[in-house]
Parts: structure tokens; C-alpha cells; sequence
């Protein structure tokens, strides 16, 4: 095998692989990325059976062939060079770059992988998407200890896109329109989603999602990417919304609101007891938040436009927090009282809602 290749297209092509490359002990192979050069095409390969990416990239080739190579040194390498473009080759099962040598891997033992497959799910520009996975990604549970709820549920239906996340403890609801072939409810593994928000963020390109199976499959021009969504019940997220009954609605300013909490959090994130849970005191127009943990102690005030009767509740202000950094007008919450849901809202934004559950009441 012999090409031509741009230097900065393949450090970024082969960052892109290594989102999804990981060591495998088992099959020893996979830990590898495949570059395979055949029919005037330079292609790509990295997985790890549950999620493949497939990438294409321009060049001259002068010779075709297989090779599996491991990234990380080879990346390193190729970052240190100065030229514009740079030969690949391989010979006497060896890969060449530049000055530099490196080892391969057995290419017959690559496993054979076909991610071409599936019925048109819907076309959607990818920084919309990708935007939109930020407004929910953060309340997905982090471990996957409970796979169902690791991920984004996504529900096509009548040409909207409803994306929700959990961790049990918290819900959030985003909704966005756009055309879609057919209605269809999905969960993608929060990794999964991770590594798509990476590959393109700020990108004007239009992802093609395609299913197949328990498989989702996103195409561009040069790129396909793979994952096995996950087959497990999502929580009745429906169930949860249409419960959303309240008697009280605070409205406070976005900018003094985090400003407040960030001093209240600094506090309340060391307290062992009842780590970054503060008291909320809604009395008239006004918030009074208070926190204390072993030597430290603040007391915040916010002034408010409530309505409804006062009322107090404990609630995680590192949970509040991550929605206020998503939202840039006033904040709406909405409840009933201390041990009834937090609905919070973006002023005039019907399309995002979060949902909070409070902590148990101390005064």
C-alpha cells in the first residue's frame, strides 16, 4: 500500500477515529484502526463492535492495500511533522510514515463490518442537533449501571423531535421541529451521543440517520457513524409531564440567579450531609437561599416576581445550576410546594422544560 495524503486532514480524521478506538484485551485486533486503499478510495475504520466509525479521505493513491495500526503513536508522530502532505506505505508488514516506522496488527483478523444498511430516518443539520443534544445531555444518568436511563431518548413524531434525558432524579424535555420519514422512539447510549456532539459540533453538514435493526447509522459525505441503540423501557416521561400540576410561579433574573447560586454552591458542594442541597425560602417577592457546611455559611437574596403563597423547599443547587447555564432569559419555576415537582422554564420558551424533584426539607 502506498498514498498521498494532506496532513491536517488525516490528524483530524484519525482524532475521530480515536473518539471511538478503545484497548481490547479479548480481540486484540479492534484496538486498532483499519486504513484500507481499494477502488480509487482511501477509507478509514475504527470500533468497538457497538460502535463503528467509517471515514473517507482524498488523496493520491499509488498503491493499494490493508493495514491495522494502532493511533495513539502514530497520531503523536504525524503532529510533529511540518509538511503540507505526507506518504503512507507499507512493506515487510511494517507502516511507514515520513522518517518513522511503526508495528501492525494481523489485518486478517479485522472483523468484517457492514454499516451500510437501513431505512431513512430523517435529514437534520447537525449543529441544530448537536445544539440541542447540550440541552439534555446533562441530566442523563452518568453511570451505566442503568443502562435505560444512559442514554437520549429521542421520539420522531409527526415531523417534531422530542429529546429527553433522566437520572431519576431530574427530567429534561426538549423539543425542536424538523421533517422526519416515520414516527419512532429511540434511545441513544450517552456515549454514543457524546462522540456524535464531538464529530460535529459547529459543523453545517447534514446527518443522515439511518435505522436498521437495533442499529442507528448517521452518514454524511465522508463519514459513517454506527451504534447499537439500546433496547431497554425508558421511564413514562409522558406520564410525568402531563402531571405537571402547580399553585406557585417565581420569576427571577437569570444573571443575578446563578450569580447567587454560584456562592451558595462553593458551600453547599462540601457539605457531606447533604452535598449541594440549599434552603429556599419564597416569602413575598423575595428568595432568601441558605446554606451552611462545618465552619462556612452564606444566606443569599434575590428579589422575585411571585405569585401564589409562600412556601420553602430544599432543593440540589448544582442541579439548578446546570439549567441556568443553558437558558439565556428569565428564569420561571413553577411548584406547589416542598415536596411536590420544580418546574423550571426559560422565560417565552415553551420548547425546553426541566423538571427537578426537591431534596427532603431542613430547616
Amino acid at each position: 500500500m502506498k498514498i498521498i495524503i494532506n496532513r491536517n486532514e488525516l490528524i483530524h480524521n484519525l482524532s475521530d477515529l480515536s473518539l471511538v478506538i478503545k484497548d481490547n484485551s479479548i480481540r486484540p485486533v479492534i484496538s486498532g484502526a483499519k486504513l484500507e486503499v481499494k477502488e480509487e478510495k482511501i477509507r478509514f475504520t475504527g470500533t468497538t463492535m457497538e460502535t463503528t466509525i467509517k471515514s473517507y479521505l482524498d488523496g493520491e493513491i499509488l498503491e493499494e492495500g490493508i493495514v491495522v495500526f494502532k493511533i495513539g503513536l502514530v497520531l503523536e508522530y504525524i503532529k510533529l511533522l511540518e509538511q503540507d502532505t505526507i506518504e503512507i506505505r507499507t512493506a515487510e508488514n511494517k507502516l511507514f510514515i515520513h522518517n518513522a516506522e511503526f508495528s501492525v496488527l494481523d489485518n486478517d483478523e479485522y472483523p468484517k463490518l457492514n454499516i451500510l444498511g437501513g431505512n431513512l430516518l430523517l435529514n437534520i443539520k447537525a449543529d441544530t442537533l448537536m445544539k440541542a443534544f447540550d440541552k439534555v445531555m446533562f441530566s442523563s444518568s452518568i453511570t451505566p449501571e442503568n443502562l435505560a436511563i444512559n442514554t437520549i431518548r429521542i421520539n420522531l413524531e409527526d415531523n417534531k423531535i422530542y429529546l429527553i434525558t433522566t437520572d431519576s432524579y431530574r427530567l429534561t424535555h426538549y423539543f425542536l421541529e424538523n421533517k422526519t420519514q416515520f414516527n419512532k422512539e429511540i434511545s441513544i447510549p450517552l456515549e454514543g451521543a457524546i462522540i456524535l456532539s464531538k464529530l460535529f459540533r459547529g459543523s453545517k453538514e447534514t446527518l443522515n440517520f439511518f435505522i436498521d435493526g437495533s442499529q442507528l447509522r448517521v452518514k454524511t459525505e465522508k463519514l459513517i457513524f454506527s451504534i447499537r441503540l439500546v433496547d431497554l423501557e425508558f421511564p413514562n416521561y409522558n406520564a410525568i409531564l402531563n402531571s405537571m400540576n402547580f399553585t406557585k410561579t417565581i420569576e427571577m433574573n437569570l444573571k443575578d440567579f446563578k450569580s447567587s447560586l454560584k456562592k451558595v454552591l462553593t458551600i453547599a458542594k462540601r457539605n457531606q450531609e447533604t452535598k449541594n442541597g440549599a434552603y429556599f425560602d419564597f416569602n413575598g417577592n423575595k428568595l432568601k437561599i441558605s446554606v451552611s457546611s462545618g465552619n462556612a455559611k452564606t444566606m443569599q437574596k434575590l428579589e422575585t416576581i411571585k405569585e401564589g403563597d409562600n412556601f420553602k423547599a430544599s432543593l440540589n443547587v448544582k442541579f439548578i445550576e446546570d439549567f441556568l447555564n443553558h437558558i439565556e432569559k428569565n428564569i420561571i419555576i413553577k411548584a406547589t410546594n416542598a415536596s411536590s415537582m420544580f418546574i423550571f422554564k426559560e422565560m417565552d420558551n415553551d420548547n425546553y422544560t426541566y423538571i427537578l424533584m426537591p431534596l427532603a426539607l431542613r430547616d
